[in-house]
């Protein structure tokens, strides 16, 4: 039995992916100012413009609830899987499907835990298939490891796997999972992505807030 999300006024789906787009593009997108040197980018001497920081908001609990109840109605027969997130990222959007779900809910790690039980998940598992969910979906290689390290124990996997963003935006076929389906709330191209994006659309400058 699916629990439903709690009441936050937001009347139907078009309105809270209007709430959804808003926080995401207001509060979860760092964008360089214009003559300003960019953000250090994960390959050696590049840089980026701008960058996504999703758990800015989906550690609010009125936006990680609302995200995942539209993501689950999105998954068909959501009965049958059981949520797995990558770690760490994926962790609150999972934890909201799991708990408006109502299935026990597991986590993977991307590497083996160094002590104790020298385990690569945490949870327990049903024996249902796992439907893998992550913020965002860019070169697919955290959501790949999680499926790889799952297949490596024989646990099933969902034909469908879940984020928030679709990063890829549809242009980067061999970046999704083969035979699998990626089911995303929004692509980058929902939002105003460079800070003269978002000047042009706001008639403001952005204002990312505090961060330490």
């Amino acid at each position: 039995m699916i629990i439903n999300t709690p009441n936050y006024d937001l009347d139907n789906e078009n309105n809270i992916l209007s709430y959804l787009r808003s926080e995401i593009d207001h509060k979860c997108i760092y964008r360089v100012a214009p003559n300003r040197v960019g953000l250090p980018a994960k390959a050696a001497n590049k840089r980026y413009t701008w960058q996504f920081y999703l758990r800015r908001c989906l550690f609010d609990p009125r936006f990680v609830l609302s995200a995942a109840h539209l993501l689950i109605n999105k998954i068909p027969d959501i009965e049958n899987i059981q949520i797995g997130a990558c770690e760490d990222a994926g962790v609150p959007l999972g934890m909201a499907m799991s708990t408006l779900t109502g299935h026990p809910f597991i986590t993977v790690k991307k590497n083996r835990k160094s002590y104790g039980l020298l385990n690569f998940t945490e949870g327990r598992f049903t024996g249902k298939p796992i439907l893998l969910v992550d913020d965002l979906a860019g070169s697919g290689a955290t959501i790949k490891n999680s499926m790889n390290i799952l297949l490596s124990f024989n646990i099933p996997i969902a034909d469908y796997y879940a984020t928030l963003i679709n990063k890829t935006q549809g242009t980067h076929k061999n970046n999704y999972i083969k035979d699998k389906q990626l089911v995303s709330l929004f692509t980058c191209e929902d939002f105003s992505m460079t800070w003269n994006a978002y000047v042009d659309k706001y008639n403001k400058e952005p204002e990312f807030g505090p961060f330490y």
